[in-house]
């Protein structure tokens, strides 16, 4: 930032150290103003930006240094994948022996890439896609669980970010911490899954020892996740089941499969983000009710 960029302050569109501004001209008083959003120490953005997690991770590039590596689900916003909330940590991969601590809203875990597997980015560098899915994949000290991380996967693999062949090779030369357990989220991923919930969902009920089927043509209709043999079907709903029913679509769906001998397991947002372990048991119940029923 310039003195002449103080007369035009609201033309400012990207993060900002607020000691330069100071420096151009700035009043300190000015720069703690509603005009202006602090996101990390001396960072600050201009307050009618919308504070996504991509911005804060350019927010974050002014303070690392050249030789971090903006990786994991940060780097996928930058790439174009808002995987990652607006205030979830910035993951940063940083040498050894760099000098870059911990801060508040940064995640940083020590390794050293090079540059076949990052890019130059903004005076920092940026994961290449294959180095970004392998760390979504193994850091776990970010409540990521397992299954959030296959369905994210499941989205890259959808839309050719990431060949699983490749991903497949990559892994397999891997010595470092996580490698064991990005490779058992490739083993679970699926790139015909549809949406997030739905990977979460299929993710969970095979870590639980269950192996639904997913796209399986029914009445002419196709049904996400299904155990055909027991006629039972899994939906998610993205807020919880009251007296107002799904859409009117669902409604008839549901109607015609449950005609037809079908039992159906809703699945909601609350259910999937809060006890998965216990939706697994609920349809582990039902599919046990249905073999009974059916051999009776």
């Amino acid at each position: 930032m310039t003195r002449q960029d103080t007369h035009s302050l609201s033309d400012i569109n990207q993060p900002f150290l607020g000691s330069h501004a100071v420096h151009a001209g700035l009043s300190p008083w000015r720069l703690r103003s509603r005009a202006f959003t602090k996101v990390f120490h001396n960072v600050y953005v201009p307050a009618h930006l919308p504070l996504t997690h991509e911005l804060r991770c350019r927010a974050a590039a002014l303070i690392a240094p050249g030789t971090a590596t903006l990786t994991g689900g940060s780097a996928a916003a930058v790439h174009g994948y808002p995987f990652a909330e607006p205030f979830d940590p910035v993951e940063f991969l940083v040498a050894e022996n760099g000098r870059f601590t911990a801060k508040r809203g940064v995640h940083i875990r020590r390794a050293t890439i090079g540059p076949p597997e990052s890019a130059p980015w903004r005076g920092v560098r940026l994961a290449t896609p294959l180095r970004t899915a392998y760390d979504i994949l193994r850091e776990s000290q970010l409540r990521r669980s397992l299954p959030r991380a296959v369905a994210w996967l499941d989205v890259l693999l959808r839309d050719a970010f990431i060949d699983v062949a490749a991903l497949s090779v990559f892994l397999q030369s891997r010595r470092d911490h996580g490698v064991i357990r990005a490779r058992k989220a490739l083993a679970l991923a699926d790139p015909r899954s549809e949406s997030i919930p739905e990977s979460e969902i299929r993710a969970w009920l095979r870590l639980g020892g269950l192996a639904p089927e997913l796209k399986v043509g029914v009445l002419g209709f196709r049904l996400p996740l299904c155990f055909p043999r027991r006629r039972l079907a899994i939906e998610y709903e993205a807020t919880p089941y009251d007296d107002t029913g799904p859409a009117g679509g669902d409604v008839w769906r549901r109607h015609r499969l449950r005609a037809e001998g079908w039992e159906i397991v809703i699945v909601t947002s609350d259910q999937l983000q809060r006890a998965p372990e216990g939706m697994v048991e609920t349809v582990r119940d039902a599919l046990l009710g249905r073999a009974l029923r059916l051999a009776a």
